[in-house]
């Protein structure tokens, strides 16, 4: 017995609009509040320990010594009674030469001492930007000798800030966008209702491949979310929470790793010949693949569409680069020094939240966003009706029959 469009709509369909919606005002809020954090004064990278020279008291730490000795060279801008480069003038008790004129008078005739105008070789190293500086040692681990990286300043930005922040709004905004898609597009129907005829379209390997990859990319995903995002997001919970979680994701997160490889080797056998690009995709992107109205103008498409064929190579591609460079970190030092192991968690981080953006996309449309889809990875067969709508041209091929069931 065939069910209505209208019928499906008018039965079921209104409640996944209310959910949509009550889904895209809480995904809204976390944006918004993830945009407030962005510009945030507080949301800036400090360093979190600070070295204090000898003799200096506990609240005083080296960088606001020189920052002060500084501060008290250049107050330029000072009560001239004080200090300034008037010789008349208080001299900062740090100035080199209280006495010494420069020969070089400003213009309403006082003169620079020379405090102001010739840094000693230690001072102008103060004001220098400060680079890569090695010693000798014979421990035996790798980058033992190296005393000072000003690249470390750049990575705690790049993780902290900018992967951290592009991650929180990728994920929430595409969560956003999609729980909006359903409040107000609603769920993609059957146009013509369930045939009650059913069509092959994956066998037990494929489904079986699909779901192993899929699994362990969501252990791999919460797992780097607990990692990542775990002092913001379980904090909160309790401190030894956050510990006992941290500890089973670290672990966790090596131990899907494997599984995840496995599947994108076999996935890349399988499916490569019919996920290579075609004029189709192109017809199909321009009419947004038919899922913004129900006229029942599907663009054609082979077994799998431009949609499909996008998720895929973002799989294979963003797969293999994530397994490479997950890797290079497992082992650390093999065959990349401490710059270019900076760069492999760069990149290892930027592409996992890039693919959780991707992938929600994919399992909402393969799940609430479109009626019938989910069964094609769950048993295998789908409604001859909803592969004539989606993938008429791979059904032609697989089921020529023309007739349906009234």
């Amino acid at each position: 017995m065939s069910d209505s469009a209208g019928g499906v709509r008018g039965r079921d369909f209104t409640g996944y609009r209310i959910a949509g919606a009550i889904a895209a005002l809480i995904f809204l809020f976390l944006l918004a509040w993830q945009v407030v954090l962005l510009f945030a004064a507080d949301s800036t990278v400090r360093p979190e320990v600070a070295i204090r020279a000898a003799g200096d008291s506990p609240g005083m730490h080296s960088g606001t010594i020189a920052a002060e000795t500084l501060a008290a060279r250049t107050r330029l801008l000072d009560e001239r009674y004080r200090t300034g480069p008037s010789p008349e003038a208080e001299v900062p008790a740090l100035a080199e030469g209280r006495a010494n004129l420069d020969s070089e008078s400003m213009t309403d005739g006082s003169a620079y001492t020379r405090a102001w105008s010739v840094p000693t070789e230690d001072e102008a190293a103060m004001m220098h930007q400060p680079d890569r500086i090695e010693g000798i040692s014979s421990l035996p681990y790798s980058n033992a000798a190296l005393f000072e990286r000003p690249f470390g300043r750049d990575w705690r930005i790049g993780m902290s800030d900018i992967i951290t922040h592009m991650g929180a709004l990728a994920i929430l905004g595409m969560a956003f966008l999609l729980s909006a898609v359903l409040a107000l597009r609603g769920r993609v129907p059957i146009r013509q209702g369930k045939s009650g005829r059913r069509v092959h379209r994956f066998g037990f390997v494929e489904r079986g491949t699909h779901w192993m990859t899929a699994l362990s990319f969501l252990g791999l995903s919460f797992t780097g979310i607990a990692i990542a995002y775990g002092e913001t997001l379980f904090v909160p919970l309790g401190e030894r929470a956050m510990g006992t979680l941290g500890w089973w994701s670290t672990w966790g997160h090596v131990l899907f790793a494997p599984t995840f490889f496995l599947g994108l080797i076999v996935m890349a056998v399988m499916w490569t010949a019919k996920n290579l690009p075609s004029k189709l995709d192109i017809q199909w992107i321009a009419k947004g693949g038919g899922f913004f109205s129900d006229s029942g103008d599907h663009p054609p498409a082979r077994k799998f569409n431009a949609g499909q064929k996008m998720v895929f190579w973002s799989a294979i591609l963003g797969g293999l680069i994530m397994v490479a460079t997950g890797v290079t970190l497992m082992f650390p030092y093999y065959w990349l020094d401490l710059a270019g192991m900076s760069w492999a968690m760069l990149i290892h981080a930027a592409i996992a939240v890039l693919l959780i953006a991707v992938f929600l996309a994919h399992i909402y449309i393969g799940s609430v966003g479109m009626h019938g889809a989910i069964d094609a990875m769950w048993s295998g067969k789908v409604d001859r009706n909803w592969a004539e709508e989606h993938h008429s041209l791979w059904l032609r091929e697989v089921d020529p029959k023309k007739e349906r069931t009234p």
